[in-house]
């Protein structure tokens, strides 16, 4: 079978040579084998003395798996079934499928991990008949139509045309990356506001530009609103979490600063200085904001909301 998969249409001759049988009769008794027992769609061409395969049916090839490699595949199925919920069930079967690939002591290996290793990030609710969709239309490049519920404003759906570019996880969520037709300007959408998600055709579909990076995109953000930074940012993190931000790699443009009281400074440039305010607020009371100053005005306005206090009169 792996040969079929490297020489699309080997010679008898080749099969013969290459799988070391002696005669004609032992390379059919093992090609009708493999017709019956797993529905191999496997077929001879008389006139130039060919095979070839059409389909391998339930035959999967023996994969040589190392300890590393099993541990990354059961890592990955449980994370996928975490962050795409929809898929779980199809996860499992997956699983249980290689498990018959694996040497008995690798599969026991990879279900222990599974039962001990848990991913606590919360995700939000959406439809997989979107998702499958949005997959569907970037892959063969083509605009859609669908309608969108915004959080803010009147909180109505509205219908939209755009070009998909990409999806991507933030935040306990997906977004949906693409350019939107009325404006012809670049957008994310949160695909769990999308509904009733319809694939329109390829004709008018406009790509990314070529330097326009999905991953790089998904990184700029600070939590889920990503784009160019424009916005330089500098807070100073006193201990004990200090120490606690200096773990994480919260952005990609982000120096931190080490100062001799223990504190460490954090600066980055961003889009969007409310996601920046908000982090800063769930960090009080040991960050302090040190520019721009209409983030410190920013993290000021939530601080007197969440308090119940309001502005006051300039």
């Amino acid at each position: 079978m792996r040969l079929f998969h490297e020489t699309p249409r080997p010679s008898r001759r080749h099969l013969l040579q290459r799988l070391g049988y002696q005669c004609d009769r032992t390379l059919e008794r093992d090609l009708k084998l493999l017709r019956e027992e797993f529905d191999a769609q496997i077929e001879y061409d008389p006139r130039y003395r060919t095979y070839s395969m059409k389909g391998r049916g339930r035959f999967l090839l023996r994969a040589e798996l190392n300890d590393r490699e099993v541990t990354l595949l059961a890592a990955g199925l449980g994370m996928a079934a975490h962050f795409l919920p929809h898929l779980a069930r199809d996860g499992e079967v997956l699983w249980n499928k290689l498990k018959g690939l694996l040497p008995e002591n690798l599969a026991a290996q990879g279900e222990r991990l599974g039962r001990c290793a848990v991913v606590a990030q919360p995700v939000s609710a959406l439809d997989p008949g979107v998702f499958e969709a949005l997959l569907g239309a970037i892959a063969n490049r083509q605009r859609v139509r669908f309608r969108y519920r915004s959080p803010y404003g009147d909180k109505a759906f509205r219908e939209q045309h755009a070009d998909p570019w990409g999806v991507f996880f933030r935040a306990h969520a997906w977004y949906l990356w693409g350019r939107t037709v009325a404006h012809g300007n670049e957008s994310t959408w949160r695909v769990g506001r999308i509904r009733s998600l319809v694939p329109l055709g390829g004709e008018d579909y406009v790509p990314p530009l070529g330097d326009e990076c999905l991953a790089s995109l998904a990184a700029s953000a600070w939590y889920a609103a990503p784009g160019e930074g424009r916005h330089p940012v500098s807070v100073r993190i006193r201990p004990p979490l200090a120490s606690v931000v200096s773990e994480t790699r919260w952005h990609p443009s982000q120096v931190l600063v080490q100062q001799d009281d223990g504190a460490v400074v954090l600066a980055a440039r961003v889009p969007d200085l409310d996601e920046v305010a908000r982090w800063v607020l769930a960090s009080a009371p040991c960050a302090e904001v040190l520019e721009p100053s209409a983030l410190a005005d920013r993290v000021r306005e939530l601080a007197l909301e969440v308090a119940g206090i309001p502005e006051p009169a300039p």
